[in-house]
């Protein structure tokens, strides 16, 4: 048997935008092993869903940030630009648009990158609670080691980073 995984975007008002796999699986006769998903198969369906659905909400994002909140011209492009975020889920490569600021109003920098505004942190908020909760209860290699088997986020977390995110925030 073979199991396609697809998430499907729909707008507001209900119309399919996108359809787009994000794991395919296939399955042999049935024995105990190979009953549902495996660890890695679940992994592997948690990264590529995360992917696909903060893709979709970076591009719609981007989009509403491209007029001036001022005048409502149309931002011009400047480049694009890669931001690396952490979350229980994967490490994330966001591509994001870097816009020139409009002339009708004076600002302190030429561009500006609308996505890097609004995460200011390079660390979801689940992970970094997830990393202090287990830090809190077991070393930090431990929960480094432990992280990793449950998440798919292999060879992601070192114990220093887990130490750097939390005594940060104490």
């Amino acid at each position: 048997m073979k199991f396609k995984i697809q998430v499907i975007v729909e707008s507001d008002s209900g119309e399919t935008q996108l359809i787009q796999e994000v794991l395919e699986i296939e399955k042999g006769n049935l024995q105990p092993e190979n009953l549902g998903l495996t660890l890695a198969q679940g992994k592997e369906l948690l990264l590529q869903t995360q992917r696909s659905i903060v893709e979709q909400q970076i591009a719609e994002y981007q989009k509403q940030q491209e007029l001036c909140s001022h005048c409502g011209n149309k931002l011009l492009h400047k480049d694009k630009r890669t931001i690396t975020h952490r979350t229980p889920f994967g490490k994330l490569k966001l591509q994001c648009h870097r816009l020139f600021h409009c002339a009708c109003s004076e600002q302190a920098t030429r561009s500006f990158n609308p996505v890097a505004t609004l995460i200011k942190e390079r660390t979801s908020p689940e992970l970094l609670y997830l990393e202090s909760k287990f830090a809190s209860l077991m070393s930090y290699g431990l929960s480094s080691k432990l992280l990793q088997e449950l998440l798919p986020i292999e060879g992601e977390i070192n114990p220093t980073s887990i130490r750097n995110n939390l005594h940060p925030r104490l």
